[in-house]
């Protein structure tokens, strides 16, 4: 791949509105950003292979933030690369939903290239069947670069005995003047959770809902695109929980 400058290809599934791609067929890009980009997937549909790689490089005191929400019924290796120069700004965001039998793995590095640059990482997941939901990535400062900021987080929930999920951010630091940190959290519901919210008058029922959504919902109003969100918050609902 060579760097370029981000085109649709496919504009019909572009919606201009919103500035959000809805299911594209390849992910697959490397782009060099010299001006911000507010970059907004909505997956819904197979992509055409399995393995797909993005790779940015954001120029100095540019800011890239890309949303992903994945609702499809498919495999998937999705591989995301950020390198940020002086100043740069990067937030990534993913939401992602898998059930039956299938297995999506999505690596999410930032790599802090140069003095003052910013990442923020966020995967939030429900694995909600007997097959794999892996969030990776590692988020690099290198030598030199001071004053960087970084942090990553990966969530799921599981809604099935047999979810096979992995959640697992990690930092490689090699500079002292940085503030870097990481978190995750896996497994089903916690019982103080479901414990305070029926204490609320919800039904066992409508508190798992309501954990379930807030997992995902943060993430996914962020396409700013009202039918996208009713759209999805519709599948939520369509979970057996």
């Amino acid at each position: 791949m060579s760097p370029s400058v981000l085109v649709p290809s496919n504009r019909s599934s572009q919606n201009s509105m919103s500035n959000v791609i809805i299911d594209p067929e390849v992910l697959s890009q490397e782009i060099t950003l010299s001006s911000d980009l507010d970059l907004r997937y909505f997956i819904s549909k197979p992509l055409k292979d399995v393995k797909q790689t993005l790779v940015f490089h954001v120029e100095e005191n540019v800011s890239l933030n890309l949303l992903m929400v994945d609702f499809a019924y498919m495999n998937c290796n999705l591989d995301v690369k950020v390198d940020l120069k002086r100043g740069a700004k990067a937030t990534l965001s993913l939401a992602s939903l898998n059930s039956h039998e299938y297995e999506k793995i999505f690596n999410l590095d930032v790599t802090h290239q140069e003095v003052d640059s910013f990442s923020r990482v966020k995967m939030s997941g429900i694995n909600a069947g007997k097959g794999v939901l892996k969030f990776l990535g590692n988020s690099t400062i290198v030598n030199g670069a001071h004053r960087s900021d970084t942090r990553q987080e990966g969530r799921i929930t599981n809604l099935h005995p047999e979810a096979k999920s992995t959640a697992s951010p990690a930092l490689l630091i090699k500079e002292n003047d940085v503030v870097a940190s990481h978190g995750a959290a896996l497994g089903a519901y916690n019982p103080d959770q479901i414990y305070y919210l029926m204490s609320r008058g919800l039904s066992m029922q409508q508190a798992k809902k309501l954990i379930t959504f807030g997992t995902l919902l943060p993430i996914i109003e962020q396409l700013s695109d009202e039918d996208l969100i009713n759209k999805a918050k519709t599948v939520l609902e369509d979970l057996s929980i």
